[in-house]
């Protein structure tokens, strides 16, 4: 794939994983692998001119991101809900000039590099212009690629809802139920781990 020098990805990682219970859910274990490691490693060899993940400061997965060449941002207003990270992710892409942001979802570990391919080149073949999301039965859902042109509404954003109701008009790419399960729960993680093996 041809490098993609001002696309930005960003993971977002800070969230408060309320319906998890009192365990960090990105720390869990998923195949012996921390579950917020899963996504990062898909996208790492994706050919991204930057790769951000909005976490909370020290979290038990940063060394590992690094290591996968992610900038951790912190995100400190992240008990205000997602759109505070969709928005960091935002105006980090404002500032870096990007043309694109890819927006990814740290609960999301059975994402695959073939995937975001696929949403790279729907985007491409769109001009570069519209939106690109996941699809599942229908619903779009991130992974979502932005346009620049798309930012601003993004930098708009309040609330918990993240991204999702910016979706309506995307382009969708077709994904499984696996492809496209997130981790809510304990119960989630079990099935993840049933699956995983």
């Amino acid at each position: 794939m041809n490098p993609r020098p001002g696309m930005m990805l960003a993971l977002l990682a800070a969230g408060q994983s309320h319906r998890f219970g009192d365990q960090d859910k990105l720390g869990a274990l998923l195949g012996g692998k921390r579950l917020g490691l899963h996504g990062a490693a898909a996208a790492a060899d994706m050919p991204f001119s930057h790769r951000l993940v909005i976490a909370l400061p020290d979290h038990i997965c940063a060394a590992g991101w690094r290591a996968m060449g992610y900038q951790p941002i912190a995100n400190a207003a992240a008990a205000d809900g997602q759109s505070t990270s969709v928005r960091l992710a935002a105006r980090q892409a404002v500032q870096a000039g990007a043309s694109a942001l890819c927006i990814m979802l740290a609960d999301m570990p059975f994402v695959t590099s073939g995937h975001l391919g696929n949403l790279i080149e729907r985007f491409d073949q769109a001009g570069e212009t519209r939106t690109v999301a996941s699809a599942r039965s229908g619903q779009a859902m991130p992974p979502a690629i932005f346009p620049s042109g798309a930012l601003d509404n993004l930098l708009k954003l309040r609330g918990d809802a993240g991204a999702r109701m910016l979706l309506a008009d995307a382009l969708l790419v077709a994904g499984s139920d696996q492809l496209l399960m997130d981790i809510d729960t304990t119960d989630d993680l079990a099935e993840a781990n049933r699956l995983f093996r």
